[in-house]
């Protein structure tokens, strides 16, 4: 595989900056920028809170949802948190969370290293800690009692394969990524680029950040055409639905449909699922919000009750094409 260097920006550099800074200016989560909350689920003497990266994305609404579903069967009062993907705003709901002593604490961390501080403080004040979907660096040297989710790197090898059997004889390829610094966005690349290794026939011509957004994913689609003729790029890969859809909506408005073989996303998103039926996108990756967001409040429940649980609870990617989609969709 031949790749041109990754157009990586100063992101995760304010992000870790924002980590250190915080606690200097904590505020209120009633406040402006302390994130929407919503209480919900049963009436039982256990509180579990939780702060979920940015319920922006379609995939956590739908996994918050299943949470407070969850939540609701097995008798515990859950506090949902939104950081709106700012460490500052996670780290003063952590610790929100902390001042209410809550008996349990979900998180999905919005950046892998900045956001080890809120972590941490989880550990100082001696409460479960649960990961959810996103995971910290390996240099994390905090603790928390499991994680559950998927496996980022597998959804970048599934992505990477099949573009392998999508273009059998090489081809030019954009690769839109989510945020820098980002867990999954790490990892998704990590997977991508190690599916590819040895094959030369596939060129990476361009990689840059889309903020996992569709209308973010259409703009940068829409340079992206004035840049490169008419047939020279073969494949758009792209690490979430909503930035699929967007870079697919580009392509299409600009006649040039055409010319892609393969258009993936991530997520297997309702949105991502109806993409494929209509022939926008030609796959997505698979995964499971309601599965995710279930065994979270079911472990969660067992953490509070005293229960041992495993360190790690895997719900495997599933590949999504025309060919399997009545599998998926509703």
């Amino acid at each position: 595989m031949r790749a041109l260097a990754s157009r990586r920006g100063p992101l995760a550099a304010v992000a870790a900056l924002a980590g250190l800074t915080l606690a200097l200016s904590a505020c209120s989560s009633s406040d402006g920028d302390g994130g929407d909350g919503a209480t919900s689920g049963g009436s039982g003497s256990a509180t579990v809170g939780a702060t979920l990266l940015s319920l922006e994305y379609p995939f956590l609404v739908n996994l918050d949802q299943a949470m407070k579903d969850e939540a609701t069967k097995q008798d515990v009062k859950l506090i949902s948190l939104d950081p709106r993907q700012k460490t500052a705003t996670e780290f003063t709901q952590i610790e929100d969370l902390i001042t209410q002593q809550v008996d349990a604490i979900v998180m999905i961390p919005v950046d892998q290293e900045a956001s080890q501080a809120a972590a941490k403080a989880v550990n100082d004040a001696d409460i479960p800690l649960i990961l959810v979907n996103t995971r910290f660096t390996d240099s994390f040297d905090g603790d928390y009692v499991t994680y559950v989710g998927s496996d980022d790197t597998e959804a970048g090898e599934i992505q990477g394969k099949y573009l392998l059997d999508a273009l059998p004889d090489g081809g030019k390829v954009i690769y839109l990524v989510g945020q820098y610094g980002g867990a999954s966005t790490e990892r998704r690349k990590e997977g991508f680029y190690k599916a590819l290794e040895g094959h030369d026939e596939i060129e990476i011509v361009t990689e840059l950040e889309a903020q996992g957004s569709r209308a973010e994913a259409k703009s940068v689609m829409e340079d992206l055409l004035q840049r490169y003729g008419k047939g020279e790029v073969q494949a758009v890969i792209t690490q979430s639905d909503e930035m699929a859809i967007g870079a697919a909506s580009a392509i299409q408005e600009a006649g040039r449909s055409d010319e892609f073989t393969a258009i993936a996303g991530v997520d297997g998103s309702d949105a991502g699922l109806d993409a494929i039926n209509d022939g926008l996108i030609t796959a997505t990756v698979f995964q499971d919000a309601v599965g995710q967001g279930t065994t979270a409040m079911e472990v969660a429940a067992k953490v509070v009750a005293g229960e041992q649980v495993d360190k790690q609870i895997l719900i495997p990617f599933q590949l999504v094409t025309a060919d399997n989609l009545a599998d998926f969709r509703k």
